[in-house]
């Protein structure tokens, strides 16, 4: 049997040849990529280093899980709330007293000189098991947080305001979240499933985040009242569109904030605020009933979340004169 033979150029035989053998070594990269990958440490390696962080873990410490995309350490500390977002420099360190890292492929060790240049002093660190590296940093000076919302949504007063000026309350009151969890839920008169307001876990751009789900409604305003809140210079808090919001909403969300009896203080919130940082001034002394009132132009699919709390910056909290321009603000 007769074979055809190749009438190919030799110049175009050799660009055959030199096309097949980079196929072959891409193929080849590939395969040994894979099986020479760091695939990190083994699961049961994971106890023993999450036990490190749980006994030194003090309340209002936050833990950094690095790089981002390594989270299985969220299975033995997710009670203690860490968190993995990408860029964990831009996260709001100094409501925090101490910022823990645990590390996987060498990125505990690679954040230490830019968490140095932010003035955090280290405080400890550990290698429990290989592969792994925890590392806690003390925020120097950290602000001092008074008052957090999300943790006192129960003493809170939740009203729709019409653009009338006519008022609903949302006073159907479980003690469960939308999903299920705790945190409890005020709920208001009409579309129950989606107008309400509630702590819940929503992921914002890269990362899930505690909030408060606060839908605007498609008329008014939607107003978060919490009484007699103890003032300490700052209401300091963080709020975005959710990642769904992001794509199918069509308009910004406005977050008033209100002091007492103070002009309310408008933030917005375009489509591409994720977790967007806000903060006003407030006395240092005396209470006052905080509002938080939520509205949009156009309310369709705009699922907006926020977070705040009172702190006092660290001049305030040794006594001295509070200051109208504050010293270190939110990275944005």
């Amino acid at each position: 049997m007769e074979t055809s033979a190749d009438t190919r150029s030799p110049v175009a035989r050799a660009q055959g040849l030199v096309v097949a053998a980079l196929i072959a070594a891409t193929g080849a990269y590939g395969l040994g990529f894979w099986i020479l990958r760091d695939v990190g440490p083994p699961p049961e390696a994971f106890p023993a280093a999450a036990r490190v962080v749980r006994e030194g873990y003090a309340p209002g410490d936050l833990i950094l899980l690095v790089p981002f995309y390594a989270t299985r350490a969220r299975e033995h500390l997710g009670d203690l709330q860490p968190v993995a977002p990408r860029e964990p420099l831009r996260e709001d360190l100094r409501g925090h007293g101490r910022v823990w890292l645990f590390g996987l492929f060498g990125e505990a060790e690679r954040l230490a000189p830019a968490l140095a240049a932010a003035g955090l002093v280290p405080d400890g660190a550990w290698d429990p098991a290989p592969g792994i590296h925890v590392a806690r940093w003390r925020v120097e000076p950290s602000w001092r947080t008074t008052y957090d919302f999300t943790a006192q949504l129960a003493d809170a007063k939740v009203v729709h305001e019409h653009s009338d000026g006519t008022r609903e309350a949302c006073a159907a009151w479980s003690p469960t979240n939308g999903q299920g969890g705790p945190g409890g839920k005020w709920t208001c008169p009409h579309d129950g499933e989606w107008f309400y307001v509630a702590p819940e876990w929503h992921r914002m751009g890269d990362h899930p985040r505690w909030c408060f789900w606060a839908h605007p409604p498609s008329d008014g305003r939607l107003l978060i009242q919490f009484p007699r809140v103890p003032l300490a210079g700052h209401v300091v808090g963080r709020g975005g569109h959710t990642l769904n919001s992001s794509v199918y909403a069509r308009e910004r969300v406005d977050l008033d904030v209100i002091v007492g009896d103070a002009r309310p203080q408008r933030f917005g919130f375009a489509l591409t605020d994720h977790w967007r940082p806000f903060m006003l001034d407030t006395p240092s002394t005396g209470t006052a009933t905080v509002t938080f009132a939520v509205s949009s132009p156009d309310a369709g699919a705009n699922h907006f979340c926020f977070t705040a709390s009172v702190r006092a910056a660290p001049w305030e909290a040794r006594g001295r004169p509070v200051s109208t321009t504050p010293r270190w603000r939110l990275p944005r």
